[in-house]
């Protein structure tokens, strides 16, 4: 797409907001679509250029918002977006990350009125400012037990049994890559004592500890206990809020793995089937099926770890009839946690997607998905506890997780938001420093054999 401005320079937001309508589109290259944004006066327009087709929108300035200029813009540009393909976001002209900042930010600013702002003029459904509102509600207690010092730790598994096609995170497959197994955990447990310490230095209390991937239990039960001995010897387990294991695949959890995880202080395990249909987890590469999944939350529940389970909107052929299937089921089982993503697309053509019509097809239904998930966790007693967004997920939609009154996780509230720093350990990990409410990161090198050979400095 060809992106002309005048009297702007305004370029972020509508970039941002382009990729809710034409997912990595680009704006290298033209590809048939031209947006031009001008400043008129009190207003700006937005002339969309599409298949021999000029889209058109006008809209004033309000003096009476924070951000007018910069609404302005954006209301302009989503609305010949819109017109042109027929796709309406529930979030509006939003396109951040944290949707529940950019309520509180409201709220510091029009008080009583930010719904109506929110509905009228950032053209936000009642639906999800409900949510966010619910979801501030299901986050108090933890941000209450949030003291000054205190900070959280996370560790990067990064290999998987197979890639499954959706996958954006950077991992490697075991087939390929086992021989680097213990090489890796030999760094990894060096950092871990090198960052425990370092937050011990920075006079920091490490209260959440999350093992993630990739897929963890990946990892032999003795590779899992070697791991979780090294976090014993470095911290005291017994005294951190919340210990989360992300098992992941159900191909990967066995009961002996449990019982180690279990021994050696976690809390908390997710066991992530992300559709209950088998043909669907064929078509996206997952290497295991239903049945699978029944098998391993069985045995996961037969410890005393909380078990979140976490599920994907929007998977290529699925439909809401059986997306609803999946949620029924799901919350049939009675999880502690259930959380519910939205498919982030990598690239326009990974599923179809390049195609506008089976765009707004997929879009639409997975809007559908995620109302049904809504409508499943409140009547099964679950309400919201975090919730984010990311560029390039079908339908502009939301990452929401879901939890039974006492089992929200405080460690993914307090990343997500920002509300304390984060030690990160391994491959692809991000070391997060809040100071004077500025956010500063440090990433270590993203891949496995590069962590090993360059270690994580």
């Amino acid at each position: 797409m060809k992106l002309i401005l005048n009297g702007t320079d305004d370029s972020f937001d509508v970039v941002a907001l382009s990729n809710l309508f034409f997912p990595r589109d680009g704006f290298t290259e033209e590809k048939g679509k031209i947006l031009t944004i001008t400043r008129k006066d009190d207003s700006f327009e937005a002339v969309f250029a599409w298949k021999s087709v000029l889209y058109r929108s006008i809209h004033k300035i309000d003096p009476a918002l924070h951000d007018g200029e910069r609404c302005a813009i954006k209301r302009a540009a989503y609305d010949v977006f819109s017109e042109a393909t027929g796709i309406q976001s529930p979030w509006g002209i939003l396109s951040g990350v944290r949707p529940i900042r950019f309520y509180e930010t409201l709220t510091g600013i029009y008080g009583e009125r930010t719904d109506s702002v929110l509905e009228k003029s950032y053209l936000v459904t009642p639906e999800k400012i409900d949510l966010c509102k619910k979801t501030l509600l299901g986050q108090k207690k933890a941000k209450e037990e949030n003291r000054p010092g205190d900070a959280g730790m996370y560790l990067s598994i990064p290999f998987c049994p197979s890639r499954c096609k959706y996958c954006s995170f950077v991992s490697q497959v075991t087939q390929d890559e086992n021989k680097f197994i213990p090489e890796y955990l030999a760094v990894l447990k060096e950092e871990i004592a090198a960052k425990i310490a370092l937050a011990k230095e920075k006079g920091h209390r490490i209260t959440t500890l999350y093992i993630g991937g990739g897929t963890p239990t990946t990892l032999s039960a003795n590779q899992m206990k070697d791991l979780m001995e090294t976090m014993a010897k470095h911290l005291d387990i017994s005294s951190l809020l919340e210990y989360t294991v992300e098992a992941g695949r159900p191909d990967t959890i066995t009961e002996e793995k449990l019982r180690v995880i279990e021994a050696l202080g976690a809390t908390r395990i997710s066991v992530n089937p992300q559709t209950l249909s088998d043909s669907i987890l064929q078509a996206v590469g997952r290497k295991h099926t239903a049945e699978d999944f029944y098998r391993a939350y069985e045995a996961a529940r037969k410890t005393n770890l909380a078990v979140n389970v976490d599920l994907i909107a929007g998977l290529p052929g699925d439909t809401p009839e059986q997306f609803e299937d999946t949620m029924e089921k799901i919350t049939a089982l009675d999880p502690h946690n259930v959380t519910v993503h939205t498919l982030y697309l990598k690239r326009a053509a990974d599923f179809g997607e390049e195609d506008p019509a089976e765009f707004t097809k997929n879009a639409k239904n997975a809007v559908k998905m995620v109302e049904i998930s809504q409508a499943y966790c409140r009547e099964r007693g679950y309400f919201p506890y975090y919730l984010y967004r990311q560029k390039n997920t079908v339908g502009n939609l939301e990452n929401v997780g879901y939890a039974k009154p006492g089992y929200e996780s405080p460690y993914n509230i307090y990343m997500m938001d920002d509300l304390q720093p984060i030690y990160g350990a391994g491959a692809n990990a991000t070391t997060k420093f809040i100071e004077n409410g500025k956010t500063s990161r440090v990433c270590n090198t993203k891949f496995a054999y590069n962590y090993i050979t360059e270690k994580w400095k």
